[in-house]
This record gives C-alpha cells, structure tokens and sequence, in this order.
C-alpha cells in the first residue's frame, strides 16, 4: 500500500496527543517552564526524525556498501550549520534560563577511540543508532524496543566500569573554539567538513550513474503530514532544534545519559547499591540519579522524542509496522543494542551527543568519535551479513 492511501492511525494518535497534553500540564504545573521546552523540542526533534527518516546507521551503511551518498551528505550539510550557529551561542547567555550555555566537550581518550569504534560496529548489527533506535522503537518497530531495552542494560554496565576506562590515557577536554578562537575553529572545521563533502560527493559520482547532486534537495514527493521529508529540511530541523535545545537546557541535545539513567533507576528500585558506583556519584549523575526521572533535560526530550515519532507514525499510518525477528535478528539486536550502550558510556555520548552536539560545540572528541565510529561501522556492515542474510 503507498503512503497516499495509508490511513491515518486515530487511535495511536489520540495517545500519543493525550500524553503529550499530559505531560505539557505537569511540566508546566509541577516542575518548570524550561523541561516544558525542553519537552516540546522534543516532540519537534522525534516528528523530524521520523518523517525525515534521518538516521546515521543507514546512511552510512549505503555509502560503506554502494557509495550512496545522499543521507551522509546530508549530515555532512548539517553539521556545517550547526558549526556557524553554535558559535554565536555557546558561552553566551541563554534566553531561557538563567545561565551560560555550554558545549558537548569531552575528553579525547582512549575510552571514546573504543566506545566510538563498538558503537559504530554495534548500530550496524542493531540497524539503528542512538537517535534511530528511539524513534523507530517509538513508532512500533519491535526489533528496535529490544534494541533499546539492552542499549539501556549496556549502558548501565558502562557505568559500573566506568573507574577502569577513565584510568587509561586520556588528553582530556579538547575545545577548539578555546584553542583557536570563534572564527578560526569555525573555519578550521568547515574547511574539514568541505573536503569530506566533495570526497564523498566524488565518490559516489564516479560510482553510480544515476547519481544527483540535488537529491537531497528533492521536495518532489514531500508530505507534510505523511512524508517522506527530504533529507535537507530533516538536517535543517535538526540543528534547529538542537540550537533551540542548547537555549532550553543550557547544553546541546543528547540521548544516551537517559538510557543508563533509566536502568539504573530500575535497578536501584530492586535494591541495587548503583548510587555507591564512582560514576554516579559524580555531581551531574548523582543528581540526576537523586531526583525524579522529570528532572532529568535528557529523560524529558527523550520523551518528546518518544511521543514526536509516535504521532508522526500515526499520521502516516506507519505505526507498528509488522517484521520477521527471527533467532539471528533478535540475538543481533541484543548485541547491537548492549555494545551501543556500552560504547556510548565509554565515549561520552553517541551519533547525537558525541558527534552531532560535539562537533558542533567544536569539541575535538567528536571528531575522533567520528572517525572510529565510522571505522567501527565499515566492519559491523560485514558482521550484519551474518544475522542478516
């Protein structure tokens, strides 16, 4: 059935607009304005994603494979944005709140060359990264809830290792802006992000006869409410969303600290001393790990994510879309959902937190994270023909 005759999902959507009401009220009655933000950029980031089909697991699989280029030119055109908007903001005042906003910079060690490399072999088994597995999960896809549910257990794990990975060498915290100032590190990454572009586009030119450079361009067949979005409004809504967010929370967007959150709250509840681990016990976690789970910026976006992408399935008539989990799939999605958690652990963040927020917030950890989670993911592609095949 094409996507013009699917019918809308009334019941999926009247949920996921009840919820989201729901959820509107107590954040606005009960905690504050700003997680009410935060909640509604959310739900922004979660109907992008899903109608704009933009996950790095995919894209970078079909140039690994074929040299199809289009959605990583696409991230490439976004994380050139995001550079230029960034830093008019980062360290500045925000709007929102009462406070300066901060980059996603990390320390460039040898726990995010491994984490990097183990996430990006592990989405490739998963099929789906940090951002993939939470609106596909979201929208029905069952393979990805099994996904999420052992991304959250890997992270979890990460946490407990946490003393062993940071005792190895590390360069610690590498911002470029701080290095090189404003302008230059914008230049600077530009200029890279300009040669992977053409290198890329070059690539997949002298590959494939059929090649356009105005595909992601394409709004030939763009449905507001059904999709699909091009490629080039879901890379412009993103970084719209994540400067939005950086306003919001006082730090750029991210997913995975929620996952481990989350798992450990599970198992605090059944009398797990995880409060007593040295990486909760740090000033952020701990006090993430203390207070409700809607305290948590990341838990909430999260939650907008889960309701965006619940929604924009409904409208498309896409929710629970029916797939065979045979034994090789459902043992792929138990690996490739633990390994990503526990890779994102090690290096600070995922697709989204570590390259996307990090390269944007000049952090020179998202770059290394870019390089050995693509690496990682040339190799998981050749693994995902055993469980695929």
């Amino acid at each position: 059935m094409s996507a013009i005759t699917k019918k809308i999902d009334l019941t999926v959507l009247g949920y996921a607009v009840l919820a989201t009401l729901l959820f509107s009220f107590l954040f606005f009655t009960q905690v504050s304005n700003r997680h009410l933000y935060v909640f509604l950029i959310g739900i922004g980031l979660g109907v992008s994603l899903y109608h704009a089909s933009f996950g790095f697991t995919g894209g970078w699989r079909n140039f690994i494979e074929h040299r199809i280029s289009s959605s990583l030119r696409a991230q490439i055109f976004m994380l050139g944005l995001a550079v230029i908007l960034f830093s008019f903001f980062i360290g500045t005042n925000s709007w929102i709140y009462n406070g300066k906003m901060i980059g996603a910079v990390a320390p460039v060690s040898v726990s995010v060359v491994v984490g990097s490399f183990m996430f990006g072999l592990a989405m490739q088994l998963a099929g789906g990264c940090g951002s993939g597995t939470l609106f596909t999960a979201s929208s029905g896809n069952g393979k990805m809830a099994i996904t999420l549910v052992f991304f959250m257990i890997g992270s979890l794990v990460g946490t407990y290792h946490f003393d062993f990975w940071k005792s190895l060498p590390s360069f610690g915290g590498v911002s470029l802006m701080n290095e090189f100032g404003k302008v230059n590190s914008v230049l600077l990454q530009l200029s890279v992000l300009t040669l992977l572009y053409y290198f890329i586009y070059k690539s997949d030119q002298k590959r494939n006869v059929n090649f356009k450079h105005s595909d992601i361009f394409d709004f030939s067949n763009f449905d507001l409410f059904k999709g699909p979005w091009p490629l080039i409004l879901g890379a412009v809504l993103l970084v719209f969303f994540n400067v939005l967010m950086l306003q919001a929370a006082g730090h750029p967007w991210g997913i995975t600290f929620a996952f481990g959150l989350w798992a450990a709250k599970i198992v605090q509840f059944f009398g797990v001393e995880v409060s007593s681990w040295s990486f909760w016990q740090l000033s952020y976690p701990s006090t993430a790990l203390e207070n409700s789970l809607l305290a948590d910026p990341t838990t909430v976006s999260n939650l907008g994510i889960i309701f965006g992408a619940l929604a924009a399935s409904a409208l498309a008539g896409n929710f629970f879309k029916a797939s065979l989990i045979n034994k090789k799939i459902f043992i792929a999605a138990i690996l490739g959902g633990f390994f990503m958690g526990y890779g994102a652990r090690l290096s600070f963040g995922c697709n989204v937190g570590a390259l996307f927020s990090g390269i944007a917030s000049g952090s020179l950890h998202g770059w290394v994270w870019f390089l050995f989670a693509f690496i990682g993911s040339m190799i998981g592609v050749r693994f995902r023909r055993v469980f695929y095949s």
